[in-house]
């Protein structure tokens, strides 16, 4: 049997506005979160990642990586990233979007538009390169989040390392998801889960967030784009289809 959503976290209910539903209940955990996300103009970040490509031989293989984001609105991001697959560096400043791996001492870079917004489409496109945190980075992540929902729910609460959190899941074109979300004194965004449901396999994505700051000072050269001595450089080449 599912439950009731909790009445006082949200909204107080009275006879002129009663609890709300399962529904209204997610989204307006949703929005107390994503609200929180899109004031913040410097803020980092670690999220770890477990990711489902589908191989050329038809298996499903899961990678693990982790990733430390830095986050400048409207126009910078650095992130640093580890684990399987190769270890990189992306860097963007509003004009350059780059990437380098120190091991390999390879670069790559490529125009890139002059916002955040505008930036995510374009390197998946042109790269392949996918963040499984993407949706954090837009300006208005509430919007960004429930464009074409079709579905929301309130699954209910659980605890992510000692702090309870409200579990939801929500649905759109393509794309089923849960998020859970810490509490209303600090409504961060703690874990995703992805299953991109008109994909072959319907791969998924997990990631888990941590070492929130949102209130940290970041400096102009936290975000150059750092090319190692004699790195040589190549083409971004796109590494996902339809």
């Amino acid at each position: 049997m599912a439950q009731s959503p909790p009445s006082p976290a949200v909204a107080t209910p009275t006879p002129e506005k009663p609890v709300p539903t399962q529904a209204e209940y997610a989204l307006g955990v949703l929005k107390r979160t994503a609200d929180k996300l899109s004031e913040a103009k410097n803020f980092t970040f670690k999220a770890n990642s477990s990711i489902e490509v589908l191989s050329p031989v038809g298996h499903m293989i899961n990678y693990f990586s982790t990733a430390d984001v830095a986050v400048h609105r409207p126009d910078k991001l650095v992130a640093k990233k580890t684990g399987d697959g190769p270890s990189f560096e992306l860097y963007y400043d509003g004009k350059t979007f780059g990437g380098v791996d120190s091991k390999l001492s390879v670069y790559a870079q490529m125009a890139a538009p002059p916002t955040l917004d505008e930036l995510v489409p374009v390197v998946l496109e042109k790269t392949g390169i996918l963040f499984p945190y993407a949706d954090v980075l837009f300006s208005d992540v509430y919007r960004a989040v429930t464009k074409d929902l079709k579905h929301a729910y309130w699954v209910g609460r659980t605890t992510i390392d000692g702090v309870e959190c409200d579990h939801l899941a929500f649905a759109g074109p393509g794309i089923e998801w849960q998020v859970w979300l810490g509490p209303e004194k600090e409504p961060l965004l703690r874990r995703l889960a992805v299953t991109y449901t008109d994909l072959e396999r319907q791969p998924r994505c997990l990631v888990n967030f941590s070492d929130w700051n949102l209130k940290g000072e970041l400096p102009a050269s936290r975000f150059e784009f750092k090319i190692p001595a004699d790195a040589k450089q190549i083409e971004f080449q796109p590494l996902l289809t339809k």
